[in-house]
């Protein structure tokens, strides 16, 4: 295996383990608290930039990066050089975004029934995530080097800024849960593998903590710490 190679399966890994121990999810914006970094997980930008905090503690040269989503350039991620390439890394994804996209080549690869694959025209890279039978567009990477003093000053001032996310009005929650991937939204949760789609409606808010304990595996504190 040669160096570039199993750097990249190295921070694919650490990718993969973000996935899985801190969640994507919009609590902190629906109950007004100041995120607790690299402990909670919370939308892209902190898992982004726990990601990016990780990483450059492993060796790593990671950047923060930008994308957009309906036009608009809300959307953080990570920007990863390794050797002469660069890739992107999209850990705040809701979705699971496992893999690296390279910012020179096309890719497409397969998780939890799901696919995702890359698109490329001059400087820019789609994203697009099939599920159910259906394509979505979930991003577009500009692959240009942006300023990171510029995004964290969008960062500290996402909550009052006055901007609405297609999460700002209902519950998100996701995270990988042994091999399966479940992603609550408002009142449903989506369960995802490889072998089967499954959906529970009527989830109430008031049973938040106990979903989180019963299906997500995760621990009450968080709640705890949003409701105090």
């Amino acid at each position: 295996m040669s160096r570039c190679t199993s750097e990249i399966a190295s921070i694919e890994a650490l990718l993969l383990k973000h996935y899985k121990k801190e969640p994507f999810h919009n609590l902190y914006l629906l109950y007004g608290k100041k995120p607790i970094p690299n402990k909670f997980g919370g939308t892209c930008s902190d898992k982004t930039l726990s990601f990016i905090d990780e990483a450059r503690s492993l060796g790593f040269k990671v950047n923060l990066h930008s994308g957009y989503i309906n036009g608009k350039e809300v959307h953080r991620l990570a920007r990863v050089q390794i050797g002469n390439r660069t890739y992107f890394a999209d850990i705040g994804n809701g979705w699971p975004a496992i893999k690296l996209y390279p910012e020179d080549e096309e890719v497409f690869y397969s998780c939890f029934g799901m696919t995702f694959h890359t698109k490329i025209c001059m400087n820019k890279i789609s994203v697009l995530n099939t599920r159910n039978g259906k394509e979505h567009l979930q991003l577009v990477i500009d692959t240009r080097p942006r300023c990171e003093k510029e995004i964290i000053k969008d960062i500290k001032k996402r909550f009052t800024s006055g901007i609405q996310y297609p999460f700002s009005n209902s519950i998100r929650f996701s995270v990988i849960v042994n091999e399966r991937f479940l992603f609550l939204r408002g009142e449903s949760l989506e369960v995802y593998s490889a072998d089967d789609y499954i959906i529970l409606d009527g989830i109430k808010t008031e049973n938040l903590p106990s979903i989180l304990m019963e299906k997500f595996r995760f621990k009450s504190s968080l709640f705890e710490y949003i409701q105090s």
